[in-house]
């Protein structure tokens, strides 16, 4: 969490709240695998570093991460998010697919016919 005041406020404990709810408190990345960990209302675009509420401090610009995911993508010193912000759900599933619903290999045509 950024170390300022505007997390503090009403205003980010209500659109946190409100965040939340939206969501079903479970994390917003398809094929999660621990949907309720440790849940963060994340912004989308990133707000600017300052202890009063901005443009960015909107509904439609935030979602519900679990801490894994949230981890992932946590803004660095220079303002830029780890791996460009890309979420990846990691693991994979009994048949060996990956649980990343993005990944090429979770595609049902993804093996050539021999």
């Amino acid at each position: 969490m950024a170390r300022n005041s505007y997390y503090r406020t009403p205003h980010w404990s209500a659109l946190k709240h409100a965040c939340h709810e939206r969501d079903g408190w479970r994390c917003t990345v398809s094929g999660c695998q621990t949907p309720t960990y440790r849940l963060t209302c994340d912004h989308i675009r990133c707000r600017p570093n300052v202890d009063y509420p901005t443009t960015f401090d909107v509904l439609s610009n935030v979602r519900t991460l679990c801490g894994n995911h949230d981890a992932q993508v946590k803004e660095l010193a220079s303002g830029k998010r780890r791996q460009d912000g890309k979420l990846i759900v990691k693991g994979a599933k009994a048949d060996g697919t990956p649980l990343d619903p993005n990944h090429p290999w979770s595609r049902t045509n993804h093996i050539s016919s021999l």
